[in-house]
């Protein structure tokens, strides 16, 4: 269909992971503003292999009930990448950043919800527990752009 899997590692000098992740794209038409089928053509430069043998968490993180809300900040043009909204580095970037996270981080997912751009207003909510710290990031309606979750 129109969503692709892709996994990523980096081994250690024995061969074992140093750290691997999994990510899920979406194949998008850029003149429509919609996601669309490749053709085989189109996905063949990118090759097919056996997955990681890794843990796989679910597409959505859950939200807590319970989250704190800390100041908005706006979103400068730093933040932006060619696509004229909010990289996706810089989601984690600004949830760790509000999170003031002090412990060990042993795993992050992220689940991008929609995009920010220049001047938009971003609102931190965070929860945080024994296991890990969620963090939304959304607009002044409470609306997300992406939510984080550290463990």
């Amino acid at each position: 269909g129109m969503f692709g899997s892709r996994n990523f590692c980096m081994e250690d000098e024995r061969g074992g992971y140093a750290a691997f992740a999994n990510s899920l794209w979406v194949y998008m038409d850029i003149e429509k503003g919609r996601p669309a089928k490749p053709s085989e053509e189109e996905t063949a430069v990118y090759g097919k292999g056996a997955p990681l043998d890794m843990e796989y968490a679910s597409r959505k993180i859950p939200l807590p009930e319970e989250m704190v809300q800390y100041p908005g900040f706006p979103v400068r043009k730093s933040y932006i990448d060619t696509n004229e909204h909010v990289n996706n580095c810089q989601y984690v970037q600004m949830a760790a950043e509000a999170a003031d996270e002090e412990r060990d981080i042993h795993g992050i997912r992220a689940e991008y919800k929609r995009s920010a751009v220049c001047g938009d207003i971003i609102i931190p909510e965070v929860y945080r527990d024994t296991r890990r710290t969620v963090v939304k990031l959304g607009d002044e309606q409470g609306r997300p752009y992406a939510v984080i979750e550290f463990r």
